[in-house]
């Protein structure tokens, strides 16, 4: 960032009061030694991957008793005198030098409530893992314990041994996906599987028609190995190895199923192609999990429909934990379905800046990193996502419009490395059904009440009925948002059970046999 730039950016956040976060940090003095010197370190380790860090001096942090934010800048500010910013600045500048390697920072003077203040900008630097040292630990006047230090929220601290390991993996450019498999070779790529996907990704027709290895090439899927021949990365295993998990250690989706009325549990394996896996999961989910049931009240046209878990937030939590797992750990993605919920478990956290407390309180993550660069726009392009950082967002609306429980994620420690989420059953349902997809009554009060089909069932059998049928008049008639219909249509024409023929006022739908 250019200095003018951060000059109006620290600017800014004084004038709005914003709270400290993962890159503000407020401090009355340059007395804090020990508490500027390990902030400034954990802003140039930037372990939740913001743009820079910002660290005021002059600046005293107060609590808002009325709104209840906790460390906001006090206004008017406390400050500095004029004459004493040059020993100010010296000071930090002999205070940072116990950062090695050498941290990149600007230090930046500015006026504010008619008062001087300085602001540490802290870029984040490719040359890591940066730590304070040991002179620092001795110094008297600083005291601060050599290590690493990390921020994490408004907490500037030692990592636990899983933030040092990602630390550690970050400053080594580490990536699993993007590496050579230890012994695939492009013998171990499905070449039906890879024309597939680029037919269902529109490539051109040259690209599709071109020699498996030009093809692997073309796609980025292989490179030459130093004891000859074409090894494939892992991420091309993942995608089109018939059995990944043959060559990446459980590289497969279990479902883990409660058998109604005992205290066992079945389980049935998803292992092909990891954009196959995530397809199957879903169909698995619609053919024999989903249900739900219409209530018609008599001399009333509206009906209502509730599901015992809407079809969208299980396929974008499935799809997000295969997208999100960290596959060089011997671990398996597990959907265990319960009784009253489902939870879906990856063995990794997710990467800073998200956290499992911001995907409890967040709809969105516009700067989320991602593990599987690769999968994640291989993904986009099978429509299995619709955009970065959107489906966590899409799960919870497609909860709160269905009635459901709120999606909840765990741990809620900072030491345990999973990722639990979980979606509870509708409480209506669970009421009526006890847990039983099979059922059907009727209600004294004039209700009937029956399982329904599945929206993307239901929508066949109204396009079988009527050919000419719109999007919006199917959303009318299910009782269900047109978003939603305009999904489920997607995605019948992406999996082949559907098509239109003639243009998009005229024409009409076929359903495939």
């Amino acid at each position: 960032m250019q200095l003018l730039d951060i000059k109006r950016m620290a600017h800014s956040i004084l004038e709005n009061q914003n709270i400290e976060s993962s890159f503000i940090e407020y401090k009355k003095s340059a007395n804090f030694k020990d508490k500027i010197l390990k902030t400034a370190c954990a802003f140039a380790n930037n372990y939740m991957n913001n743009e820079i860090g910002l660290l005021f001096v002059g600046i005293e942090e107060v609590d808002d008793k009325d709104t209840g934010e906790k460390a906001i800048p006090k206004r008017p500010i406390e400050g500095i005198k004029e004459a004493r910013l040059e020993g100010i600045e010296n000071e930090i500048k002999s205070l940072l030098s116990n950062i090695h390697p050498k941290i990149n920072y600007h230090i930046i003077t500015d006026q504010i409530d008619g008062e001087h203040y300085i602001v540490v900008a802290v870029e984040s630097g490719s040359n890591g893992p940066f730590q304070t040292s040991e002179k620092a630990e001795k110094d008297k006047d600083i005291r601060l314990k050599a290590g690493r230090y990390v921020r994490v929220g408004r907490d500037s601290r030692l990592p636990n041994p899983t933030e040092e390991f990602e630390l550690l993996k970050k400053f080594a450019n580490f990536s699993f996906s993007s590496n050579l498999n230890d012994t695939a070779t492009i013998d171990d790529l499905s070449y039906e599987y890879m024309k597939e996907y680029l037919i269902q990704t529109g490539a051109k027709k040259d690209i599709r028609e071109m020699s498996k290895l030009d093809m692997a090439k073309s796609m980025g899927l292989v490179s030459e190995s130093e004891y000859g021949g074409y090894r494939a990365k892992n991420f091309a295993v993942l995608m089109f190895s018939e059995t990944p998990d043959k060559f990446i250690s459980n590289a497969h989706v279990e479902i883990i199923r409660e058998i109604d009325g005992t205290d066992k549990m079945e389980s049935k394996k998803f292992d092909g192609p990891v954009w196959i896996q995530a397809k199957q999961v879903s169909k698995y989910f619609e053919d024999n999990i989903m249900a739900s049931y219409t209530i018609r009240e008599a001399d009333k046209i509206e009906h209502k429909i509730i599901y015992n878990y809407p079809l969208t937030a299980f396929e974008e939590l499935a799809t997000n934990a295969i997208l999100h797992k960290e596959y060089n750990t011997p671990e398996y993605v597990g959907i265990y379905i319960y009784k009253d919920r489902i939870s879906f478990v990856n063995h990794n956290r997710p990467l800073p800046p998200v956290t499992i407390e911001a995907l409890n309180k967040d709809r969105s993550f516009d700067r989320r990193q991602y593990l599987n660069k690769e999968l994640k726009e291989m993904f986009f392009s099978l429509n299995l996502i619709e955009s970065y950082g959107s489906g966590i967002r899409r799960a919870k609306d497609a909860l709160s419009e269905n009635g459901s429980p709120e999606l909840k994620f765990y741990p809620d420690n900072e030491e345990d490395n999973y990722t639990n989420a979980v979606i509870g059953i509708n409480a209506e349902f669970l009421k009526k059904f006890n847990g039983s997809t099979t059922q059907e009554t009727t209600q004294e009060t004039t209700q009937e009440i029956k399982i329904e089909k599945s929206v993307s069932n239901r929508i066949i059998e109204l396009m079988m009925m009527e050919p000419n049928i719109t999007a919006k008049q199917i959303a009318e008639y299910l009782n269900v948002s047109f978003d939603g219909v305009r999904y489920h249509i997607k995605k019948l024409r992406a999996d082949g059970k559907i098509k239109r023929e003639g243009s998009t006022k005229s024409g009409k739908w076929i359903a495939m046999k």
